[in-house]
């Protein structure tokens, strides 16, 4: 059985405000899944968003090595955490990992000035093999789920209820339906 080995070190966390929005920022090259020291901390997710109907999200996934306390968590929907777009892009890289291909990520949550969940992720990232580099950014909105929303108490975006004044579209014609 291989030594897993404790890549924790080579990630970096940073926070910062500019124009008006508060950033937390995570980078560093991606440790190989299966082979490196895990540090999932379930207290430290509680603190971050227990009670909150929100998941405490890793800015750099656990499964990468990354650091398991606060710096690199914040509330994250929790269907895009455990099984949406950005599960899905974690699991994109790790297959990536695993066929060889080196890859430097940098994942920033922005804030509005005060609150303590944010409303996106910016993540950008270069995947790099045999000296080739090829570079991405994706932007991910952090939605509120009905349960984030029952339990911070924050009012339905569609406050009539579930059928109220719903607009049917159809979008290849570009034009609602009667």
């Amino acid at each position: 059985m291989a030594t897993l080995v404790d890549v924790r070190g080579q990630y970096t966390f940073e926070t910062g405000t500019r124009n008006g929005k508060t950033y937390k920022q995570a980078y560093g090259w991606l440790g190989m899944p299966d082979q490196v020291v895990k540090h999932r901390s379930s207290s430290e997710q509680r603190k971050v968003a227990g009670g909150t109907g929100d998941d405490a999200g890793h800015l750099i996934g656990n499964r990468f090595g990354s650091p398991g306390g606060a710096a690199n968590l914040s509330p994250q929907n929790w269907k895009a955490n455990r099984y949406g777009t950005y599960k899905d892009l974690e699991n994109a890289w790790a297959a990536k990992r695993l066929s060889g291909i080196e890859i430097y990520v940098q994942v920033t949550d922005v804030f509005r000035l005060g609150e303590y969940r944010p409303f996106m992720r910016n993540v950008q990232w270069i995947e790099s093999k045999n000296g080739h580099e090829t570079r991405y950014e994706v932007d991910f909105a952090n939605a509120h789920t009905p349960e984030s929303r029952s339990a911070q108490n924050i009012a339905p975006t569609n406050p009539g209820g579930a059928g109220a004044d719903i607009i049917r579209v159809d979008f290849r014609a570009r034009k609602r339906i009667s």
